[in-house]
């Protein structure tokens, strides 16, 4: 009898054991599904507030501007060379004084201030919502990145999408996706119209 009592008591112990293995596997889970739209709220909330402190530790602006002025180098050479005649002499002009003229720009205005007077702007002229309420697409691309698209109330440019990154132990915006023009085929892209990539 004591034999069975005891046979109970470790099957018992055994069951709560796995139970609360479950219960914190789960909720580890959770918190790491959840974690990226939490930072996405964190991200709208600081750009409302313009919390400059905040908007510069949940964006890493080095790799988003290294990205940004590839793009435009990109962009500028996929013209220079897809034009002709003048257009192909001002897409050249411009590519060879990119590094000289966008680059000191970019640095300046890429930034947690740069960022926060655009949103402003975009807020006041109508052209934007909140980050939150523009968010149309929010999901994962793979287990460490997470893609989100901005609906933009701007004919020109109709969404905007980056990247977040898990990096250690926070997710970070380290991706701006350059917004394609309506219309107009951007670096990488065989027609016209915006895409996703």
């Amino acid at each position: 009898m004591a034999y069975l009592e005891t046979e109970v008591i470790a099957a018992h112990r055994h069951i709560r054991r796995r139970t609360v293995a479950y219960v914190v596997l789960g909720a580890l889970l959770a918190s790491y599904l959840s974690y990226p739209y939490v930072t996405l709220y964190r991200l709208d909330r600081a750009l409302e507030a313009s919390d400059t402190r905040v908007v510069a530790e949940l964006i890493d602006w080095p790799s988003v501007r290294t990205q940004l002025k590839a793009d435009v180098t990109t962009s500028l050479a996929t013209q220079a060379y897809g034009a002709s005649g003048p257009e192909a002499i001002g897409a050249a002009f411009a590519l060879a004084l990119s590094p000289y003229v966008f680059d000191p720009v970019a640095d300046r205005v890429i930034s947690p201030s740069g960022l926060i007077a655009w949103h402003s702007d975009a807020r006041r002229s109508g052209r934007s919502s909140t980050l939150w309420e523009a968010t149309s697409y929010a999901f994962f691309r793979t287990p460490t990145r997470f893609l989100v698209t901005l609906r933009m109330n701007e004919p020109q440019y109709p969404n905007i999408e980056f990247e977040m990154r898990l990096k250690g132990l926070r997710w970070q915006v380290d991706h701006l996706v350059w917004p394609r023009a309506r219309g107009i085929a951007g670096p990488g892209s065989g027609g016209s119209g915006p895409t996703t990539e």
